[in-house]
């Protein structure tokens, strides 16, 4: 990837209705569990030069229905704690665009109150004017963690051997942002 010159001047705000964060991992070895979060905010701002992108998630505004499910998940400690942790935050290291519309970002994720640096990639839409006259862009990112690094110990063996819940959890960003007035 050739790096391009960024370009995005000043600060663009999340437009949560045209963004998603969520996460997929294998449930029983049979098929991918997907989960999204309904309240999420980022951020991408040039800072002299560079720029830096931050998000948050709330645990609490997780897309699992089944109330016995949800508590297990959300408020249980085996997996988000909600009370104790009520954000998933991320905040850039480093973020590289290149001139054919990839992305690269780098950063420390925090989830339960852990902090390990993650590296997604991507795409990204450079700004363009939609039809209201803002300036609009977008990234498109995806992760692949292990859950064991931020805590997520929860498990259950399988007759077979395997697990119930894989391990290796794909997340995934679209942020579509709008350049703050």
């Amino acid at each position: 990837m050739a790096v391009a010159v960024h370009p995005f001047e000043g600060t663009y705000d999340l437009d949560p209705n045209h963004s998603s964060f969520q996460f997929e991992v294998k449930h029983l070895n049979l098929s991918s569990f997907r989960a999204s979060f309904a309240e999420i905010d980022a951020r991408l701002a040039d800072d002299d030069g560079a720029l830096v992108l931050e998000g948050q998630a709330r645990t609490e505004s997780i897309s699992i229905v089944d109330p016995a499910f949800r508590e297990h998940v959300v408020h249980g400690a085996d997996f988000f704690e909600a009370e104790v942790h009520p954000l998933i935050s991320f905040r850039s290291t480093s973020v590289e665009l290149g001139d054919d519309r990839s992305a690269n970002v780098s950063g420390e994720l925090v989830i339960r109150g852990v902090s390990r640096p993650v590296t997604a990639s991507g795409t990204f839409a450079p700004p363009s004017t939609d039809p209201f006259g803002l300036s609009r862009a977008a990234l498109e990112l995806r992760a692949t963690v292990d859950r064991r690094n931020w805590d997520l110990n929860w498990q259950l063996p399988l007759p077979d051997g395997s697990d119930a819940v894989g391990w290796d959890v794909e997340i995934t960003a679209h942020l579509e942002l709008v350049q703050k007035a």
